[in-house]
């Protein structure tokens, strides 16, 4: 190829890109856009056209392709704002940088009051995610944190991320420390759910995992309140004795040891403390009303306690 022949072409490409750049401006309202699974690039170009962010079809996969970007479009839900040129819109689309929705998960939220955060975003529907949720028996492992989600993710892409993180943080030191009480990785789970209910202030939460750990070893019922407002599956400030005969395994008033499964999804530090409980002889606590409990080792000083409330 010869020297003239380079120089043609070279131009010819240098004026097409600045052409498209010309071209491919947008001033106005930002837009929206989804690129989907399979699309190809004159798929995504067509979009683009249709909504007015470029005015050439052509021109766009033509630049795609001398850029090698043209296979590299990411699938996602995209924004794209008023001054966007054409390389910022074709990097946007090889980077990958969809739409993101902020999702930040409390500590102690049971998996049906993540699903109904997850349809309040907008970003799943509650009963789909409760389905694979029961499926797979993830109740107790959706991790707690803030979490940045593609706007058009599934609902097993959220769950699946939750299960991840929460596998980063369960570390082999909290099953070692577990083995000392016999516990399965489950097992730490399910203390972990009841402590994470329980607890108001970080202060009591090992204090609370020592009075479980004390009634288990003693062979007494757990007796958690979190576990019969679970199964009632709605909060009340105070249960009625009707409330605590409720037909359940997790009715921990009626059923001796762990419940059957975890009653919500806890936070690291309760996962900590269900396998490093303080060290007392405490067996009861009642709540003061403000967050706080009243603690006690004798049935008789928590009778006396109850009887005060």
């Amino acid at each position: 190829m010869n020297k003239r022949v380079i120089i043609i072409i070279s131009v010819c490409i240098l004026v097409s890109c600045a052409g498209a750049f010309m071209i491919y401006f947008r001033t106005g309202s930002p837009v929206v856009i989804d690129v989907k699974a399979g699309m190809s690039a004159r798929d995504v170009a067509g979009v683009l056209k249709s909504e007015g962010i470029i005015s050439s079809q052509r021109l766009f996969v033509f630049l795609l392709r001398i850029m090698g970007a043209d296979k590299k479009i990411k699938k996602g839900t995209y924004r794209f704002d008023s001054g966007t040129n054409i390389f910022g819109l074709i990097g946007k689309f090889v980077a990958g940088k969809v739409l993101m929705v902020k999702l930040t998960v409390p500590e102690g939220f049971t998996s049906e009051q993540i699903a109904e955060l997850v349809e309040q975003k907008e970003i799943g529907d509650s009963r789909r995610f409760m389905n694979i949720v029961r499926e797979k028996k993830l109740e107790g492992y959706l991790f707690p944190e803030t979490y940045l989600i593609p706007l058009d993710s599934a609902e097993s892409d959220i769950i699946d991320a939750m299960v991840k993180q929460f596998n980063k943080v369960f570390t082999d030191d909290l099953l070692e420390k577990g083995k000392k009480y016999r516990f399965l990785k489950e097992d730490i789970v399910i203390l972990a759910s009841i402590i994470e209910r329980e607890a108001k202030k970080e202060s009591e939460r090992k204090l609370i995992s020592a009075v479980f750990h004390n009634r288990l070893k003693r062979r007494y019922y757990l007796e958690s309140c979190a576990t019969v407002q679970y199964i009632l599956g709605k909060h009340r400030n105070k249960l009625t004795y009707e409330d605590l005969e409720v037909d359940s395994p997790y009715n921990t008033y009626r059923n001796f040891g762990l419940p059957p499964g975890p009653i919500c999804n806890p936070g690291l530090n309760s996962l900590a403390a269900a396998v490093d409980p303080e060290e007392t002889d405490m067996m009861f606590f009642v709540s003061n009303g403000d967050g706080t409990h009243k603690f006690s080792s004798q049935y008789k000083k928590h009778l006396d306690v109850q009887r005060k409330k």
